[in-house]
């Protein structure tokens, strides 16, 4: 776990985008479905039923928080949440490893955009580590320059400190960044940093908010196009 990220180093630059921070699940990757059929295997093999609405109550949230929640709904109080994170995230990072990631429509451009304009990306995931890992197995060298784990921070999103502890990692102040995510709660931790947040839902939707802006698409994104929605915020 990370002790606060210290911020009180950094000082802005203007209106210049110093960063772009992503969340994985749902906004790099579409494997929010990969989470749901381990949820679902998970529970009906313990003899419990699961639906999508429940699926979607999850999503966004700290690992913790969703086994704690699922064993809620199951009524399963001899297990503990960090066990079924341990049997979500087995499933999860096999299935990872052993196929090609599907990557959200514009993620890799966009990721490709940002090298090109050399503006530094963080990853910050409420997964953890060991899935993290086996990301950057099929990422090209380099994508992101900082990645902040869901198991390597003391709150998870919608507490703001994984996307300030990128940005301490980073250097740079959290109002010269975006955010990118699919969720509400990502949304919130993003916001509650002092982040622009750029919304492209998925699975759920993400109401609107002071600091944050909806994009239909990261296709429609380049690393000039959301330099121009930052300087834009900043001038409003």
């Amino acid at each position: 776990m990370t002790s606060e990220p210290n911020l009180s180093n950094v000082v802005t630059s203007g209106t210049a985008l110093s960063a772009a921070l992503w969340d994985f699940d749902g906004t790099l990757a579409d494997t929010e479905p990969l989470w749901v059929a381990a949820e679902f295997e998970l529970v009906e093999g313990l003899g419990a039923s699961w639906d999508e609405a429940h699926a979607e109550q999850l999503v966004g949230n700290s690992l913790l928080d969703s086994g704690a929640y699922i064993l809620e709904v199951i009524g399963r109080q001899d297990l503990t949440p960090a066990w079924v994170v341990e049997q979500l995230l087995g499933r999860v990072v096999e299935q990872l490893r052993s196929r090609p990631i599907p990557w959200r429509p514009g993620a890799l451009e966009l990721l490709a955009s940002f090298g090109e304009a050399g503006i530094p990306c963080a990853l910050v995931s409420a997964s953890y580590r060991v899935l993290l890992e086996a990301v950057f197995e099929q990422l090209p060298d380099g994508a992101f320059t900082v990645s902040v784990a869901g198991d390597e921070v003391s709150r998870g999103k919608p507490h703001p400190e994984p996307y300030l502890s990128a940005c301490a990692k980073l250097g740079v102040h959290p109002t010269n960044c975006v955010v990118f995510e699919d969720s509400s709660t990502g949304a919130r931790a993003g916001n509650a940093a002092g982040a622009l947040v750029l919304a492209v839902e998925n699975l759920v939707p993400i109401p609107p908010a002071p600091n944050r802006l909806h994009i239909p698409s990261l296709a429609e994104l380049d690393a000039g196009r959301v330099a121009a929605l930052l300087d834009g915020w900043h001038g409003a």
